[in-house]
């Protein structure tokens, strides 16, 4: 490598870590609720080896109804051992193995392309990319696997190369440590390894595999167990598409507006040709270019919702690509195909479609394509009025991605991130010494990891007392309904609409000033 090819890397390095890091722990506004149980249960787990429900090492964490597995609760346990029980601390292990991302991609592309411009180009297009960026800079388990197998797809090419069982063994490894990162990698790195294989099979030593394939499998075991289990598939079950009632209210639907001679039709329309006609839809609506190139992901902690998934440019760069396929290396065109291609899947048998989150790993294949179209399009000499005019765009799209991602989406989608309820905790804590007992609303269901997060409760004694979402200690959480009246001296920390018969202390606000919650001392001094 060259010192002026090194010096663009490592400032698309910088520009990606700066992006990913810069006012990390206030924005996103408000921590989210499945960040909060994240830290703590890591917080737990650092303090006394179990999580907070009291489960030790645990494989599975549960998660409000929701099963987690467990990748990055264990990254975050160094984390919050160096910079606390906070919110840079929780979104840490992501903003950085997202940054790093971008540099293994480099390589990646370098190492099956072999050309420095293509792989600076689409490793600065992974820097950039809004999607990329939205789901480093949260807590957010997709984005420490997609680095894991970035890493393992890039040491598995090197292995092919240089004929290493070690190489390949860590390459298993780390794809294999994805799987235990987030559900969607369970379905999406079996196919992309399968792809690998198939793809590179020609040039594999199958001797050099069998040690690699024993340690994956035996590494596999906990996995495949944990998820036969309840828990294992109860993300999958609670959000399916596939549900019977739906199939069947579906074809009476059909079946009583249709008109002849169609209306036949109805009794086809059974089951299973209903549930493929949803996963059909689902994958597909992840290619739409209202998701890609324009309004992308309608969840606003998933984008900007203003704009897509990537840069509307994008998609000219693409273009580009597509009919520039017949100068790539076969090899590498059919890897970043399949990898494209297999990317939805995980998404497409649950709502709501398209999802982001669930696809992110076809970030870094979009950015590939659209550095082989800026490749093609930049480095001919023609053109060159046009080639500014386009740069003009590029840079327009980015500082306006900017002005969002800074300005703008903080205000906007505070609520999607549950902004507030570390200012409602630390009112909390004002006050709280001078009452018997705490009331809190739940607005959201889950307030109770907030107390634990923000007071950095002692695990142990969560454990030892028993808690729960419910209660524990001097903390109740309850329903609007609930009468806290004739109960002792009572803190109770209200909804902001509700009038309370009592002494209004204190006004609990979001970081843009919308009003939350209201603390009233209810039966006065003993």
């Amino acid at each position: 490598m060259k010192i002026n090819q090194l010096a663009i890397l490592i400032f698309i390095f910088i520009l990606a870590a700066v992006l990913r890091f810069y006012k990390l722990d206030i924005n996103p506004p408000g921590l989210y609720w499945d960040e909060a149980a994240f830290g703590y249960d890591a917080y737990s787990i650092l303090k006394t080896a179990k999580d907070h429900h009291g489960h030790f090492l645990p494989l599975l964490l549960e998660s409000f109804g929701d099963w987690k597995l467990p990748g990055y609760h264990y990254l975050l346990v160094p984390s919050i051992a160096i910079f606390g029980l906070n919110e840079f601390a929780v979104r840490f292990p992501s903003a950085a193995l997202g940054s790093l991302s971008v540099v293994i991609f480099f390589f990646l592309v370098k190492k099956i392309f072999n050309n420095y411009n293509v792989a600076l180009l689409a490793s600065l297009f992974l820097a950039i990319s809004p999607w990329h960026i939205q789901f480093s800079r949260g807590g957010f388990e997709s984005t420490a696997g997609l680095f894991f197998v970035l890493s393992g797809v890039y040491l598995f090419i090197l292995a092919k190369e240089r004929k290493r069982t070690l190489i390949f063994t860590f390459a298993f490894l780390l794809l294999i440590l994805s799987m235990y990162t987030y559900h969607a990698y369970r379905i999406f790195t079996p196919l992309l390894i399968v792809s690998l294989l198939v793809i590179f099979r020609r040039q594999l030593n199958p001797k050099k595999l069998i040690i690699p394939s024993l340690i994956a499998i035996l590494l596999l075991i906990p996995l495949i167990s944990i998820t036969t289990r309840e828990e294992g598939r109860a993300r999958a079950t609670s959000q399916s598409a596939f549900r019977k009632e739906e199939a069947e209210s579906t074809r009476i639907d059909y079946d009583q507006k249709s008109k002849k001679p169609l209306r036949f039709l109805s009794k086809y329309l059974n089951q299973p040709v209903y549930y493929s006609y949803l996963a059909f839809n689902g994958y597909l609506s992840h290619f739409s270019p209202t998701f890609l190139f324009f309004k992308g992901d309608q969840t606003g902690r998933h984008s900007q919702v203003d704009m897509g998934q990537i840069y509307a440019f994008e998609a000219i760069l693409i273009l580009v690509a597509i009919f520039s396929v017949k100068n790539l290396n076969p090899k590498l065109l059919k890897l970043m195909v399949a990898w494209f291609i297999i990317s939805p899947i995980p998404a497409m048998i649950v709502t709501p479609t398209p999802h982001a989150y669930r696809t992110l790993q076809m970030a870094p294949a979009l950015a590939f394509f659209s550095g082989i179209g800026a490749y093609y399009l930049f480095f001919q000499k023609r053109f060159l009025l046009l080639k500014l005019l386009f740069l003009a765009i590029i840079l327009y799209s980015f500082i306006t991605y900017l002005h969002l991602l800074f300005v703008h989406y903080p205000k906007k989608f505070a609520a999607d991130w549950q902004d507030g309820y570390r200012e409602m905790v630390y009112q909390i804590r004002k006050y709280q010494n001078q009452f018997d007992l705490v009331y809190v609303t739940n607005i959201n269901q889950v307030p109770y990891i907030y107390l634990l997060f923000y007071q950095k409760y002692d695990p142990q004694k969560f454990i030892d007392l028993r808690g729960t979402r419910d209660s524990f200690d001097k903390y109740h959480f309850i329903d609007d309904e609930v009468d806290v009246y004739n109960k002792g001296r009572i803190l109770y920390v209200a909804p902001s609409w509700k009038k309370v018969d009592g002494k209004w202390l204190s006004a609990v606000n979001d970081s843009a000033g919308r009003h939350i919650y209201s603390l009233w001392e209810i039966n006065g001094q003993k």
